[in-house]
């Protein structure tokens, strides 16, 4: 996904040409659950404590997409030959900026969960699912590209960084996680774009995302049977 790359900036093409060195297999056995958000990119359980990765980072990201769309919309108006100029050169370094966070992102949160952990449970989802759990109809189209390729960016990314350290990445299925209830098993069904999830069924409160990211584990732990025998892993379906 970050191999070898072209690169145009600033007028110019560039190369890049990664280098490549030799993995160290994780120490680790520990087992952690992501839930793929937008304010914050990734929330994870494994276990024992909650983790999250990228608030400020996908804050920075998300108001950069907007002001790219403020800026293209101005260009579409303009008249003026020079200002529309101006304002591509604008919008084509604000691009670089993006694009340039969300690789930092990519990398910081991959390095660090090949390291921390054997085994990553990660769900599959859709751009209409990630505009659902932002809350807010998001209608213009950086920022729904935004949340659509970083993250399944990032997915490709982290799959092939874990099987150079040995580490298992479990895709799964998020559906209803962040509305079900994991004391009494209720789904609430309209939760919306509420940050806190709080069960009508039982009073559970908890976060929505660590909600979400704790049934995720729960799902998948009973959906596979997971052995790990020195760096070898076996893992089946239930």
């Amino acid at each position: 996904i970050y191999g070898t790359q072209l690169v145009f900036e600033r007028g110019k093409w560039y190369g890049i040409f990664p280098e490549y060195k030799q993995p160290v297999p994780t120490s680790q056995s520990k087992v952690i659950a992501l839930d793929p958000g937008v304010r914050t990119f990734l929330t994870g359980f494994d276990g024992e404590k909650i983790v999250e990765f990228g608030n400020g980072d996908m804050g920075k990201i998300q108001r950069l997409c907007s002001h790219l769309d403020r800026l293209m919309s101005r260009i579409d108006l303009s008249v003026a030959k020079r200002q529309r100029r101006a304002m591509r050169k604008a919008s084509y370094r604000i691009r670089e900026r993006i694009q340039s966070l969300v690789k930092d992102l990519h990398n910081k949160v991959a390095r660090f969960l090949v390291k921390e952990y054997k085994v990553i449970f990660l769900p599959t989802f859709s751009t209409s699912e990630m505009v659902v759990k932002s809350g807010r109809k998001l209608n213009k189209k950086t920022a729904r590209n935004m949340l659509s390729w970083s993250h399944y960016k990032f997915q490709q990314h982290l799959i092939q960084m874990a099987q150079r350290h040995n580490v298992l990445v479990v895709l799964c299925n998020e559906s209803y996680t962040s509305k079900t209830c994991p004391e009494c098993g209720h789904i609430h069904k309209k939760l919306s774009g509420n940050k806190k999830f709080q069960c009508p069924q039982c009073g559970y409160t908890a976060h929505r995302d660590w909600n979400g990211a704790r049934n995720i584990m729960l799902r998948a732990l009973q959906a596979t049977a997971i052995t790990l025998t020195g760096d070898a892993i076996q893992i089946q379906s239930a």
